[in-house]
């Protein structure tokens, strides 16, 4: 009787093998899945942005309603704007008041546009950025072998993404709504500060990345959720504040004199207006406190006028754009800095 044959049994593996490279791994979280992460943590947030949104939708909407059905009505008593009957005193005094209403709701909405670029620069300060470092669970990400600068990325680049889409379709609901409603004829103009940022252009999202790129920065040099919040948010007002006093001088005006003067669109952008002496040099009314005797005395003979035509629009967002979206990246470059310098 033969023995039996006595086989080895195979080596078991290491417990700690290296896992095979062509085998899915945790060597590193993909951008992706940061942006995926960032979404999930502040869900309830996106889904209030969301809400808010579809309000302002509603509430542009309802304004064209609102000042629609108010000229129907006007139209069914057989008056008009203007007219001397003294049966259209009351349907008129109420197609006004109508009107009103229904401008007033655009001017809230543009009025909340232009001050969004703050609101999302604290937030992304506060609860996004400086939350994370102040309690410590940002290590829990870079201990998954991610990378401080991918972390970061994911707290920009998603709410960037996110926001920048909100933006752009709330501007063009504005634009709908201000140039087909009755709200456009009483008037809002173009280059009222806020109707200026709340329509279709590069300005409205180029103000929101600054913000936002703000937010991170400050929020990694304070690194405590309510300072960083109420900083980064007084930062970016600064910012709006700038652009408010300073756009006229982002591209050159035309000078007006005589007929043309007079002739000018009641949509021109009035920036500076007075009178010229003989030798052409200009004597501003806000020199002489809005007071036209004073100019005649220091000699003026004929009126002008510093304008921004309605086709200097184009030209004075690109403008604006362009210094914030250079702002925004001198910024960004500068948070990288600061977050591969003073974080471990």
């Amino acid at each position: 009787m033969s023995a039996p044959t006595l086989t080895s049994p195979a080596p078991d593996s290491p417990p700690n093998a290296a896992p095979d490279s062509k085998s899915p791994s945790l060597r590193g979280l993909s951008f992706w899945i940061f942006a995926k992460v960032t979404a999930r943590q502040h869900r309830w947030t996106v889904v209030a942005a969301l809400a808010l949104t579809a309000v302002t939708v509603a509430v542009l909407a309802g304004s064209v309603y609102w000042s629609g059905r108010a000229e129907d009505i006007l139209k069914a008593t057989g008056c008009a704007m203007g007219s001397e009957a003294r049966r259209c005193l009351q349907p008129t005094g109420d197609y006004v008041d109508a009107v009103w209403q229904a401008r007033h709701m655009v001017e809230y909405v543009a009025f909340g546009l232009l001050l969004l670029p703050a609101v999302v620069s604290g937030y992304l300060a506060g609860p996004l950025v400086a939350r994370e470092l102040e309690t410590g669970t940002y290590k829990l990400a870079w201990t998954q072998s991610a990378s401080p600068a991918r972390w970061l990325a994911a707290r920009l680049a998603a709410p960037a993404a996110f926001v920048t889409v909100l933006v752009m379709i709330v501007t063009l609901v504005f634009r709908w709504s201000w140039s087909g409603g009755v709200a456009d004829d009483f008037p809002t103009f173009v280059y009222e500060p806020t109707v200026y940022v709340s329509l279709p252009g590069p300005v409205p999202v180029a103000t929101v990345l600054c913000g936002l790129a703000i937010g991170a920065l400050t929020g990694l040099l304070i690194r405590r959720t309510l300072p960083a919040l109420l900083t980064s948010t007084l930062v970016t007002g600064g910012v709006i504040v700038t652009f408010l006093s300073y756009r006229h001088a982002l591209w050159p005006t035309e000078t007006l004199t005589g007929q043309a003067l007079g002739n000018r669109s009641a949509r021109t952008w009035v920036v500076e207006q007075g009178m010229l002496t003989p030798s052409g040099q200009k004597i501003s009314m806000a020199d002489c406190n809005w007071d036209g005797d004073c100019l005649t005395r220091q000699g003026g003979v004929t009126d002008y006028a510093e304008v921004h035509p309605q086709s200097h629009f184009w030209p004075l967002q690109l403008v604006e754009a362009g210094i914030l979206l250079a702002l925004a990246a001198l910024v960004v470059l500068a948070a990288f800095r600061v977050l591969r310098s003073r974080l471990p």
